[in-house]
């Protein structure tokens, strides 16, 4: 007696090819979606929540590149445009040397000090300490565990 079976293995051939392209667009999408929502966290940090907004121009310097995908990556950036020459100060701190300051065509300075108007012939030179006010390192601490699950999420939701 001879038994025979046979079996159409194709679509599952086909679905275990497509799984590379799905877990690709399912990254890209979710890195850019983190992305952006790293972008807002930023944002929302520099417009008051960890620095008072003044002009608004540290936070409109951060912008999300969009994705960038190789043969083997895929990634997304938030990053600043470099036009705002205090972004390093305000998230790591610092000293700032300040030099004398004399009045150029009035009779004195006038400034706010201490909650006060003072006003004054010159300020002598002095040494300013500014505070670490992280907005990008604690941004991107708070959105980590939060990609790496989105990035779990997708990779398996792909292989099923």
């Amino acid at each position: 007696m001879i038994f025979s079976a046979s079996v159409d293995i194709s679509n599952a051939i086909a679905k275990l090819k497509a799984i590379p392209a799905k877990v690709h667009a399912g990254v890209a999408q979710t890195l850019q979606d983190n992305a952006r929502q790293l972008l807002r966290k930023i944002q929302d940090k520099l417009s008051g929540s960890v620095l008072q907004l003044r002009s608004g121009a540290l936070r409109d310097s951060f912008v999300e590149t969009g994705i960038v995908a190789g043969a083997s990556t895929i990634s997304d950036s938030v990053t600043s445009d470099g036009t705002v020459a205090y972004a390093h100060i305000q998230e790591y701190g610092g000293r700032v040397s300040i030099p004398e300051i004399t009045p150029r065509s009035a009779k004195a300075l006038a400034f706010e000090y201490g909650g006060k108007l003072v006003f004054a012939r010159h300020a002598r030179a002095h040494v300013v300490d500014i505070p670490e006010r992280s907005y990008l390192r604690s941004s991107l601490a708070e959105q980590i565990d939060i990609l790496t699950d989105d990035i779990r999420r997708v990779v398996n939701e792909s292989i099923v």
